[in-house]
């Protein structure tokens, strides 16, 4: 049967949230009471062994703002988080949740009352805190979804939902997001100077996203496409910054002992027994010429550079580690090594750059210190390929069209699918399986603690 382009956009518009609450708009109960609703449902962020961030958009009526939360084992009774805050109309509000216990679980809603009304819930979640020592855990792995460069109802945006659901069944514990997490038209070649199209991308991420953010806390990293070049001008790249801290708030520099970045953008985490580094390949990576755009900027493999602080932090906290099982993430590699040398210079080749530029470095880090997979995005396709023991995995792409062939990124083997990186740990085997957008599991792979 032929899909009609009205039952398409309903499958996908704003990820399951219709009507009037995906507008913001108020509703109304019986009695009339107004039931505020929000712009953006909750999303979950630096959870700790103690805390967790919650953050949400009010929608067009100014509100009294509440959220409760309660351990799943435990008593029954919802207890406030804070104080009730006033929510203007459209603004963001965030809860950093303390006083919580590791490895548990825990119920939360939030409550909203316009001028006058009674509180009522308007959105819940769960969510699992930070887990220490020898346990097991499931997590997921995203690429590329390159939010906001697609209409609603379009085939990238279906790819995305169908992603989200997919994962969504795994009931992980996180999430790490490995990059082009959002697009727009002119975020990848050109200097931003008003924050419009970033304001556009990050709203329609947390939309589709919404339906996982609401109980799977978020770990993002920066891609290409986000804006935030270091190639850019740096008050450019300062303002894109902003937008995605304030849409998508991530660990910064206090948020864990392993330190980080007060920009949000790198960073590391422990859970359970694996350390998890998470890096940024394009705001360290200076101008190397006078160029018009960073890609056309990128005139030697070696222009790509994680910068001295980022190398020097990534090395003492490898150094420091002493956990059975160390993984690294990043967009792409600190160099490139494709099938041209366009792509060369762009950062694809993944696995084949290993001993290329900066990335050599990093390698010979990774093998010293006994890290076993260094998962990457960037080239829309599945990929595990080990070097030197490291096994170079891809977990595909969750809505980007484009799924870059042997011509381009120079890959032998390689699954061009839509899909997610479903992570399975226990405290003697993690395994890597790679989940197609149809929901089947097409390549997986296993590790040992060191």
């Amino acid at each position: 049967m032929t899909r009609s382009r009205g039952d398409l956009s309903r499958r996908s518009f704003l990820a399951g949230v219709t009507g009037a609450a995906a507008l913001g708009l108020p509703q109304y109960a019986k009695g009339g009471q107004v039931v505020p609703s929000l712009s953006l449902l909750p999303f979950l962020a630096r959870p700790t062994t103690e805390s967790i961030l919650v953050s949400v958009r009010s929608g067009l009526v100014d509100t009294t703002a509440r959220l409760e939360i309660k351990a799943l084992l435990g008593p029954t009774v919802w207890s406030a988080a804070g104080a009730d805050r006033s929510a203007a109309a459209g603004e963001f509000v965030t809860w950093e949740i303390g006083d919580l216990a590791a490895g548990s679980v825990y119920d939360y809603r939030v409550l909203m009352a316009a001028s006058g009304e009674d509180l009522m819930s308007v959105a819940t979640g769960r969510f699992t805190t930070q887990r220490v020592g020898e346990v097991g855990f499931t997590a997921a792995l995203t690429a590329d979804p390159h939010t906001g460069s697609f209409a609603e109802g379009s085939t990238p945006v279906q790819a995305l939902d169908d992603v989200v659901r997919n994962v969504q069944r795994d009931r992980p514990e996180f999430v790490i997001a490995l990059g082009d997490n959002v697009a727009w038209n002119t975020s990848r070649d050109y200097a931003q100077y008003d924050d419009f199209g970033a304001n556009f991308a990050y709203t329609m991420y947390r939309q589709h996203m919404a339906p996982l953010s609401v109980s799977c806390p978020h770990f993002g990293l920066i891609g290409n496409w986000e804006g935030e070049s270091g190639k850019f001008p740096a008050e450019s790249a300062a303002l894109m910054g902003d937008v995605r801290r304030r849409f998508t708030p991530g660990p910064n520099d206090l948020t864990y002992p392993q330190g980080g970045s007060p920009n949000e953008d790198y960073y590391a985490f422990d859970w359970g027994p694996v350390l998890f580094v998470v890096l940024n390949v394009q705001s360290y990576s200076v101008p190397s010429g006078m160029l018009s755009t960073p890609m056309a900027d990128v005139t030697l493999v070696g222009d790509w550079s994680l910068g001295a602080a980022q190398f020097s932090w990534l090395e003492g906290v490898l150094a420091a580690s002493d956990h059975p099982f160390k993984f690294v993430c990043i967009h792409h590699p600190v160099g490139g090594n494709a099938a041209t040398s366009m792509e060369t210079l762009y950062g694809r080749g993944g696995p084949r750059a290993a001993l290329v530029g900066e990335q050599h470095l990093v390698h010979e880090m990774m093998r010293e210190f006994g890290v076993q997979i260094f998962f990457f995005g960037h080239d829309h396709v599945f990929l595990d390929e080990v070097v030197d023991g490291i096994h170079y995995a891809l977990p595909g792409s969750c809505g980007a069209p484009w799924k870059f062939g042997r011509e381009v990124t120079g890959y032998q083997r390689y699954w061009p699918e839509s899909g997610h990186g479903r992570l399975t740990v226990r405290p003697d085997l993690a395994t890597v399986e790679f989940v197609n957008q149809a929901g089947w599991v097409i390549h997986q792979f296993a590790v040992e603690p060191a």
